[in-house]
């Protein structure tokens, strides 16, 4: 029989979270952050997703042969700690700013953050993980 081994990133993004692991549209099982699981299909062609709440990986189609070993990766958005750190960092020198010089504008800094998680949250929900073929260990 083939495996599937997935590999989960370590994001802090949803760290506590776990991801739901779908083939062929049928759940079989979570992954936690940071880790690798192993689960055993039949050889053919088989649609793998990740999701979590109502985000998900786009579908990726894998070729397995018996006895054969694919291995994927999956993780946050490109880029999700960056957008995280900056949008929490944006916050932070607007509360310093806004209580030393009472300059309150660089709150508009925020715009592009939220319409970039507005975008991830509606039209890209689908692309919100990524998931990946990669080589072997």
């Amino acid at each position: 029989m083939a495996t599937l081994k997935i590999k989960r990133t370590s994001d802090w993004v949803y760290m506590a979270r776990n991801y739901k692991i779908y083939i062929d549209g049928h759940f079989v099982g979570k992954i936690s952050n940071g880790a690798t699981e192993e689960f055993p299909i039949t050889d053919g062609q088989h649609t793998v997703r990740v999701k979590i709440d109502w985000y998900s990986s786009p579908d990726i189609f894998i070729n397995i042969d018996t006895n054969e070993t694919k291995h994927l990766t999956v993780g946050s958005f490109k880029y999700s700690n960056w957008v995280m750190l900056l949008g929490l960092g944006i916050i932070g020198l607007h509360s310093i700013l806004k209580g030393v010089t009472g300059f309150g504008y660089t709150i508009f800094l925020l715009i592009p953050f939220f319409l970039f998680l507005f975008y991830y949250s509606t039209i890209g929900r689908k692309k919100y993980l990524t998931l990946a073929e990669t080589n072997a260990d």
